[in-house]
């Protein structure tokens, strides 16, 4: 079945999955579904402002199915949910060229009806070498692990019982057990055990080798991993179920590490257990994945503070008093513009929304702010405007002396494009339009 996300009135006429499956997943927050197989962007839910825990995916009310601010594909033994851009048509062009440019993935033509040609693991696959990528520029993940030894050279701790076991009668030998730093362990073997898989697939095993960075962290992987298949894959998949990556500077082997065990549980021939009645689900948040694709076309006029990592923090008061973490500000502080990114239709940007950015400019002594969101290339009804701010009651209003306005400005979005490279030219001449309506340069 496909849908739209926000969807608030989903037709019985177009609802094919069945009621079991509506019942797996509708009205479940997103925290309940974190005990099925939930890849989520961004991969933790205090990264993105309009997503939270109480979220859910589908809402069921009085035989009416409702959508919400969540994109992806959400699947159940032979039944699968694709929920794709409300600002799409027939295709699902603007949902996957967001996805290519935000998680930088090489997407083409083929690859794109994922609903009716591909699935959740085939997106997964897409997705590996980006996070393999981010988590290798950290370094080779070490951890202690404890080794056993049966020879005269004695290091660690002898273990009496294997001894009695396999020295006696005496050998010259010694049992003992060691605690090493070691690059060979589970989440090093995981990891080896998920490009094991990818190499079984024709269609897929040149994301192992999309470019050098990709190619040199795989040899890596596979030079540390030598003795991977000592510990069988149901081994590996459950130690790293139990103990997740916690050190902090190693957040992004975390990410790596859900999505390893994302693939190979995915595949039944790799995951022995049971799959009847399970849930997987890859998840986008819209309001995320339109601001990071925004920021893609401006940062290199605009700072992005992040609420993940504190950086760009910001705060209304003195005293560090009001935390606040505007979408964009812009680098020129003598002509101090402030930019929000909102996935909403044009109509939909009102009230809190209005009094949120004035609040950011007032704060930034900035005179003009924008509204950054997605329309249809074609729509006459939705034109760039600039709101002037008024001074006074409306009884008694009058003219600024100094012109405080907020433009809305629309990246046009092409759904009519025919096939996916023309979808992406056209996107990029809109890209262009766009950088020129909000004053900046042309790349």
């Amino acid at each position: 079945m496909r849908t739209t996300d926000n969807n608030r009135n989903i037709a019985s006429e177009d609802v094919s999955i069945s009621e079991e499956f509506i019942k797996k997943i509708a009205n479940k927050e997103l925290s309940e579904l974190q005990s099925e197989d939930l890849f989520l962007f961004p991969p933790r839910l205090d990264e993105a402002d309009d997503l939270s825990a109480e979220q859910m995916i589908l809402e069921s009310n009085s035989n009416v199915l409702k959508t919400t601010n969540i994109m992806g594909i959400i699947g159940h033994n032979d039944e699968q949910l694709f929920i794709g851009s409300r600002f799409d048509r027939q295709n699902n062009y603007f949902f996957y060229y967001m996805i290519k440019k935000v998680i930088n993935i090489n997407i083409v033509n083929k690859d794109v009806d994922v609903e009716l040609k591909k699935g959740y693991l085939d997106i997964l696959i897409f997705l590996f070498p980006r996070y393999l990528n981010l988590a290798l520029r950290k370094g080779l993940l070490k951890e202690y692990q404890h080794r056993h030894h049966n020879d005269s050279n004695i290091k660690g701790k002898i273990d009496f019982k294997r001894y009695l076991k396999e020295n006696s009668p005496f050998t010259g030998k010694v049992t003992y057990t060691t605690r090493e730093f070691s690059y060979d362990n589970p989440v090093i073997n995981l990891i080896r055990y998920t490009i094991e898989f990818i190499k079984t697939r024709k269609d897929f095993r040149g994301v192992l080798s999309h470019d050098d960075v990709t190619r040199n962290n795989v040899k890596q992987i596979e030079e540390h991993s030598f003795n991977y298949r000592k510990f069988n894959i149901l081994t590996v998949i459950q130690y790293n179920l139990k103990k997740p990556v916690r050190h902090g500077y190693y957040f992004e082997y975390r990410t790596l590490q859900l999505l390893c065990l994302a693939i190979l549980r995915a595949n039944e021939s790799m995951y022995k257990k049971s799959t009847e009645n399970k849930v997987y689900v890859i998840l986008f948040d819209g309001s995320w994945l339109f601001e990071e694709y925004v920021n893609l076309l401006i940062k290199d006029a605009y700072l992005h503070p992040q609420n993940k990592t504190g950086e760009g923090r910001q705060y209304l008061f003195e005293k560090s008093i009001g935390l606040i973490y505007p979408d964009f500000i812009s680098r020129n502080s003598a002509d101090r513009t402030v930019a929000d990114a909102k996935y909403k239709r044009y109509s939909g940007i009102n009230g809190r929304d209005y009094l949120q950015l004035v609040a950011y400019m007032y704060r930034f002594d900035s005179k003009r702010g924008y509204f950054i969101y997605p329309k249809s290339y074609n729509d006459k009804k939705e034109p760039n405007e600039s709101l002037f701010l008024k001074r006074g009651t409306d009884k008694h209003s009058v003219e600024r002396d100094d012109e405080i306005s907020v433009r809305k400005v629309g990246i046009c979005i092409h759904y009519d494009a025919l096939t996916f490279e023309e979808f992406e030219r056209r996107m990029s001449e809109e890209e262009m339009k766009f950088r020129h309506e909000i004053g900046l340069k042309i790349p």
